[in-house]
């Protein structure tokens, strides 16, 4: 004899319920955006900005020059016993093509 189940968290759906609530609900969402996209109306468009200039130099508001190039200063001090900025690399001889016996 099955057991009464007591709390709704134990109760379990049939199989075909389960998809019917699940297709249902999505349905319900589709329409939803269906509907709403055919009673809201579109408003006008102002898209015409005419021809803008593509640089920056070009535009009406810009007022300054650019800065110049300058040296820009260490952040931090160098560490001691730390490896020069760009060493130098270690020569490496070009590879050279296998001969036809091997």
């Amino acid at each position: 004899m099955e057991r009464q189940r007591k709390y709704d968290e134990e109760r379990e759906l049939p199989s075909p319920w389960e998809w019917v609530i699940i297709t249902l609900f999505s349905a319900s969402i589709v329409l939803f955006g269906l509907l709403v996209y055919h009673l809201i109306q579109e408003g006008p468009r102002y898209w015409d900005f005419g021809q803008l200039p593509d640089t920056p130099a070009e535009s009406i508001y810009s007022t300054k020059a650019p800065p110049t190039r300058t040296v820009v200063p260490r952040q931090m001090p160098v560490l001691p016993g730390s490896q020069p900025l760009n060493p130098a690399k270690p020569h490496q001889e070009h590879l050279r093509e296998r001969g036809t016996s091997r």
